[in-house]
């Protein structure tokens, strides 16, 4: 196989490195899926817990932001503003390469994506643990 300039493989290495990606991004956003579901499922159990009334939380800190009450923005509010913006644009991405296969718009392939996701998620940690049932 010849491409680019005529070296040999260079599309074969193309596309395994895009698989790589696309495994490492998979289980990134699955990854940020079981934390999110985690914490709220022990919230559930437990609503005093950690997050309960050991201190005060203001909806707005004196800039505008999420925050505690002295000010300091909740460590909570800002791993789920950063878990939050890589799930968007590793779903975004997701929605766009379904777009290749899909002719419908991006809104209405959505959850088609999120669940191509998902599956892409599981034979990337079925990978990563061989030995593991998947």
């Amino acid at each position: 196989m010849r491409d680019w300039g005529g070296a040999p493989g260079i599309g074969m290495q193309h596309t395994l490195l895009a698989e790589i990606l696309g495994l490492a991004m998979a289980r990134r956003a699955a990854d940020i899926l079981d934390r999110h579901r985690a914490a709220l499922t022990s919230d559930a159990a437990d609503p005093a817990g950690p997050v309960g009334a050991s201190r005060e939380v203001s909806p707005v800190g004196p800039h505008g932001e999420p925050g505690a009450a002295d000010g300091q923005p909740d460590v909570d509010d800002a791993q789920f503003a950063l878990d939050n913006a890589i799930f968007t644009a590793v779903l975004d991405a997701a929605n766009e390469c379904l777009g290749r296969f899909d002719a419908r718009p991006a809104d209405e392939r959505w959850c088609d994506a999120l669940l191509q996701l998902i599956q892409l998620a599981q034979v990337a940690r079925h990978d990563a643990e061989p030995g593991q049932p998947g």
